[in-house]
């Protein structure tokens, strides 16, 4: 008997966050990740329940859905350099600060999110059938998280290298490095570890390094689409309340 491993192009997809709406998506994620879930932020700071800061008019925001429910489960952003600084560096004592042009071609990742529904994994709430043993959905809840996590960065580095971004800077948990270079990824510590939210080590990674990976060979190779294709591809008779009972312009929670 076969068992069926279905991939991540085949259940979820990456948008750029390229309107108004599609980024207030984006801040409302993070909101309830990084505010509700793991009580990282202040609530009192964000009566909106957006989660935004400083460095969000300088970044280019992503989102993820899954397919067929239409529920947006994780985000992510690219921030570009602010008068030459990154937001890692406000933390972080690095071995040596990056060169003037390097922070032309270089961002920073940061705010990668996954909603606990989906880092939990509950089948249900995706149309898997748990009494159906042929159908492993993605196999277990940390590859689901680890394969949102992937799909996003895999837009990331697209989005990166048509936009001549040669490298990118992350500031990272230990266990996540580790994933990461398990992965394949050549990542250069470039800082000593610091104190944000447990310890967190800054990293380099070559952009070109990034696309030669081979697990862009096996999934992933969709990377993104823009949220406004999304909405243009909708009828011109949906009104804005039909627009948010179907999720496509609001943030819907189904905790």
């Amino acid at each position: 008997m076969i068992r069926q491993k279905l991939s991540f192009d085949s259940c979820f997809e990456v948008f750029l966050a390229d309107t108004p709406e599609s980024k207030e998506i984006h801040y409302r994620l993070r909101y309830q990740v990084y505010c509700d879930e793991m009580g990282f932020e202040d609530k009192e700071r964000f009566p909106d329940r957006q989660e935004t800061d400083e460095w969000d008019n300088d970044a280019v925001h992503f989102l993820v859905r899954h397919k067929f429910t239409g529920q947006w489960l994780g985000a992510l952003r690219l921030v570009r350099h602010k008068d030459y600084g990154f937001p890692f560096q406000e933390r972080c004592n690095l071995h040596e600060k990056p060169s003037r042009t390097s922070y032309k071609h270089a961002i920073e990742i940061s705010r990668l999110c996954v909603l606990k529904e989906a880092r939990r994994y509950k089948p249900r709430a995706y149309g898997v059938d748990e009494g159906n043993r042929n159908v492993s959905f993605l196999h277990d809840h940390r590859n689901l998280n680890r394969s949102i996590m992937w799909g996003l960065y895999r837009a990331a580095v697209v989005y990166s290298a048509q936009n001549n971004i040669a490298h990118w800077y992350i500031l990272v948990t230990p266990a996540l490095a580790y994933f990461v270079n398990k992965e394949g990824f050549e990542m250069r510590q470039i800082g000593h570890p610091c104190n944000h939210r447990g310890q967190r080590t800054p990293y380099r990674l070559n952009v070109s390094r990034i696309l030669e990976n081979p697990l862009w060979q096996q999934d992933y190779r969709n990377d993104y689409r823009l949220y406004s294709e999304l909405m243009d591809a909708l009828p011109a008779r949906f009104g804005s309340r039909q627009l948010r009972q179907i999720g496509v312009i609001s943030f819907v929670s189904r905790m």
